[in-house]
C-alpha cells in the first residue's frame, strides 16, 4: 500500500510556559466515539454536553448534523453500534438521584439515525421510570449485553440477558432482539455458568462461553453441535483466559492465557481437537489488547505495553493488516484502533491517542489514498503545552527491576530542579499505568511538578509472578518499590529533592497515606482521593464483598491475619506522618465507603496532625462532574503550592 497522505497539516511551534487552566485541562474529553455506517452515508458520533453523553449523526458528504438524540437528564448514550444503514442501536446509562457518575443497567436504546422511532427496546427501567419511550417486553428485571449485530438479519441482534440477581449469580440467556420492536425471540440457549460471555461465529451461531465458578476460578464451555448442551474444554488453560474471538468457520477460538507460562499470550484453540497453537507471547509483558478484523473472525494486530507502545501486525489477515501498517507509518508513535468501516471497504474511522492526545479520530478514504482528521478531543489546548511521558526502569532495594513512567513539566529549563508528585495508580492487582493521556498528570505538569508513575509489583501487565509478588503485601513491598522509585528518581539529578509529594486515588489514596507514613522524611504532603484506609472495614464496606467471590478475593489479596491487616491499615499509624493529608472522597462511593475518610479524618484529629477536607456529596469512586473536578484540581493545585516550594 502507498504511502498515506494527509487532508490536512500540522502546525507545530514551541511555547515557554504551560497556558491553559485548571477548569480547561479538568475537562472531560468531549468526544467518545465515531462509527461509521454500513453504507458510508452517516457518521455516529458520541459527545459530552452538558455532562452528558449524547448522539450525532452526521451526514458525511458535508458533515452536517442529520439525526441523533438527547436523552436530557434522565439518561445518557453508552456504546453505540449500527443495526443496519438506518436503526442505530445502544447501550444506556443512568445517574441515580444525586449521583455524577452514570452506570449501566443493561438496558439497550434503538432509534433511526435521523432520531426518529427511538425507544428502550430491553431492560428493567423502563417500565419503571419516565421520560423515555419504551417498549414494554419481558426483559424488565435482566440487563442486556449485545453479542452479535447478526450482519445479515435486517431487524435482529443476538444478546445475553442476564437476570438481575444480588450476587451476580444468576444464568443469562441468549435471545434475539428484534431492533424496530423490542421483541424477544424464544430462548437461543442458556449460558452454562456465572457471570458468562458467549461467543458467536460471524453468522449468529453461539459455539462458546466463559464464566466463573462458586469461587471465582474460570470455567470455560464448548456448545455441543447437535443440542444445546455444554461441554467442559479441558482444564489446560490459565489463570487469565480470556476468549478474543472465533475465526469465520467457527473452528477455532482466538483466547488471551498464561497456561504453563508466566506472560499472557495470544493463542488459538482447535474447538474440534482442542489442539492449541501459540500465536504471540511477549518476553517482557502481558498482551492486553489485540486488533480485530471488522467481523472479529481473525487478529490482524497485537500492541506491546512496554514502554512505549509497539505493535506486532499479522501480515496473513488480509486488507486490514496491510492498512493497519500503513497507519503505523503515517501515526508514528500513536496508540492506534480501526474502530468501524462500510460494507464496501472504501471507508475506514481510524482512533489514535498518546501521551499528548487525548483522542483523535480519522477517516481513511481508501479509493483516495488519504486520511483526514474528523474530530479532535482537548483541541482547545496546544499539544505543545502538554508534557510528555517517558518510560524508566528503576533498581528497587532488592534488586528487582521496577518499571515506571516520568513526565517532565514542559516549562522546565535545562539544569533546573523541579518540585516532584508521585502519582500513584489504584487497584493495585490488574491495573497499571501506561503510556497515555492522563488528565491528572498534564494538570500537575502544568502546574510545574515533574510526575513519577511506578508500577510497583502487584500492578498487572507483567506476568503473573509480578502481580502475584504483591498480593498480602500492600503495606510493606509494594510500598518500598514506590518510595525506591522516588528516590531513585531524586538521585538522577532534576529533582528538588526537598518538595515532594505524593498523589493517588483509590488504592492510589492508601498510598499516598502508607507510603508517607513510612517514609515521612521523604514525602512533604499527601493528596488521598477516594482511598481505603483500613483495611478490615473492606470486609463488611463496599461493593466488593456483593460479588459471590468478593470475601475470597479480599482475602488473597489482604490475608486473613486481621491484626496484619491492622499493621497494614494507614488510619492506624498516623503519629508517623510529618506532613499534611489533603483527603479528598465522594459520599455516594460504594468501592472504597465514605467511611473510610471518615476514619482517616478521626484518626488525624486524635493525632493532631494536619489535613485538608474535600468531599462531594453526589460522587462516587473519583470526581466524574466536570465542575466537581475542576473543583478538586484547584484544591489540589492550591494544597501543593502550600506545601512544595
Amino acid at each position: 500500500m502507498r504511502s498515506l497522505l494527509f487532508a490536512f497539516c500540522l502546525a507545530i511551534s514551541f511555547s515557554s510556559s504551560a497556558k491553559f487552566t485548571l477548569e480547561e485541562i479538568a475537562q472531560a474529553p468531549q468526544y467518545r466515539d465515531a462509527d461509521i455506517s454500513p453504507d458510508g452515508k452517516h457518521l455516529a458520533v458520541v459527545y459530552i454536553k452538558n455532562g452528558k453523553r449524547n448522539l450525532a449523526v452526521l451526514a458525511m458528504k458535508d458533515f452536517s448534523v442529520v439525526g441523533g438524540t438527547n436523552l436530557g437528564q434522565d439518561a445518557e448514550i453508552g456504546t453505540v453500534y449500527w443495526a443496519n444503514e438506518e436503526r442505530l442501536v445502544m447501550t444506556l446509562l443512568r445517574t441515580e438521584e444525586k449521583q455524577a457518575e452514570s452506570m449501566s443497567h443493561g438496558e439497550i436504546y434503538a432509534l433511526n439515525y435521523d432520531g426518529s422511532d427511538g425507544e428502550i427496546i430491553f431492560g428493567y427501567t423502563k417500565a419503571r421510570r419516565g421520560g423515555i419511550k419504551a417498549r414494554q417486553t419481558n426483559a424488565d428485571m435482566a440487563g442486556g449485553r449485545i453479542i452479535n449485530l447478526l450482519p445479515d438479519d435486517h431487524d435482529n441482534i443476538l444478546v445475553s440477558s442476564q437476570p438481575f440477581s444480588r450476587d451476580g449469580g444468576s444464568l443469562a440467556e441468549v435471545h434475539k432482539l428484534n431492533v424496530y420492536t423490542g421483541k424477544l425471540s424464544p430462548r437461543v440457549i442458556r449460558a452454562p455458568t456465572k457471570l458468562a460471555s458467549v461467543y458467536t461465529d460471524k453468522a449468529g451461531n453461539v459455539l462458546m462461553a466463559s464464566g466463573v465458578d462458586d469461587n471465582g476460578n474460570s470455567q470455560i464451555f464448548r456448545k455441543a453441535k447437535d443440542s444445546n448442551d455444554w461441554e467442559e474444554v479441558s482444564s489446560n488453560y490459565g489463570t487469565e483466559f480470556g476468549i478474543v474471538g472465533l475465526s469465520e468457520d467457527g473452528k477455532n477460538a482466538v483466547f488471551f492465557d498464561n497456561y504453563q507460562q508466566d506472560k499472557i499470550g495470544l493463542f488459538s484453540l482447535n474447538l474440534d481437537t482442542f489442539e492449541r497453537k501459540s500465536i504471540y507471547t511477549d518476553p517482557t509483558v502481558d498482551l492486553s489488547d489485540v486488533s480485530l478484523t471488522s467481523d472479529g473472525t481473525a487478529v490482524y494486530a497485537v500492541r506491546v505495553e512496554s514502554g512505549y507502545p509497539s505493535y506486532v501486525v499479522f501480515g496473513d489477515a488480509g486488507e486490514e493488516a496491510k492498512l493497519f501498517k500503513s497507519l503505523l507509518q503515517a501515526l508514528p508513535g500513536y496508540r492506534l484502533n480501526i474502530t468501524s468501516k462500510t460494507k464496501d471497504n472504501k471507508k475506514w474511522v481510524i482512533h489514535a491517542s498518546s501521551d499528548i492526545d487525548a483522542g483523535t479520530w480519522y477517516m481513511f478514504d481508501a479509493e483516495k489514498n488519504s486520511l483526514t482528521q474528523l474530530l479532535a478531543n482537548m483541541s482547545h489546548i496546544a499539544v505543545d503545552d502538554l508534557s510528555e511521558m517517558k518510560p524508566v526502569t528503576f533498581d528497587a532495594r532488592d534488586g528487582e527491576k521496577i518499571p515506571a513512567y516520568v513526565t517532565y513539566p514542559v516549562t522546565m529549563k535545562k539544569g533546573e530542579k523541579v518540585p516532584l508528585v508521585t502519582l500513584v495508580h489504584g487497584g493495585p492487582h490488574g491495573p497499571r499505568d501506561a503510556w497515555a493521556f492522563y488528565q491528572e498528570v498534564q494538570m500537575l505538569a502544568g502546574q510545574g511538578y515533574a510526575v513519577l508513575q511506578v508500577n510497583f509489583r502487584g500492578s498487572g501487565g507483567y506476568g503473573r509472578a509480578y502481580m502475584e509478588s504483591g498480593y498480602q503485601h500492600w503495606g510493606d513491598l509494594i510500598m518500598h518499590d514506590i518510595i525506591d522509585g522516588t528516590q531513585w528518581l531524586v538521585d538522577q539529578g532534576n529533582i528538588d529533592a526537598d518538595n515532594i509529594c505524593i498523589m493517588g486515588a483509590s488504592f492510589g489514596g492508601y498510598s499516598a497515606v502508607m507510603a508517607a507514613e513510612l517514609a515521612p522524611d521523604l514525602f512533604k504532603c499527601s493528596v488521598a482521593t477516594a482511598g481505603v484506609y483500613d483495611m478490615n472495614l473492606m470486609f463488611t464496606e463496599g461493593d466488593t464483598t456483593d460479588v459471590f467471590f468478593g470475601t475470597d478475593t479480599l482475602e488473597k489479596f489482604l490475608g486473613t491475619d486481621r491484626e496484619q491487616r491492622i499493621k497494614f491499615s494507614p488510619n492506624y499509624h498516623v503519629d508517623k506522618l510529618k506532613g499534611p493529608v489533603l483527603i479528598a472522597h465522594g459520599k455516594k462511593d460504594r468501592r472504597a465507603p465514605y467511611e473510610h475518610a471518615v476514619r482517616l479524618r478521626n484518626a488525624m484529629d486524635k493525632a493532631g496532625k494536619p489535613y485538608r477536607w474535600f468531599i462531594k456529596e453526589d460522587e462516587t469512586h473519583g470526581f466524574y462532574d466536570d465542575k466537581n473536578r475542576a473543583e478538586y484540581f484547584n484544591v489540589v493545585a492550591s494544597f501543593l503550592a502550600e506545601n512544595l516550594e
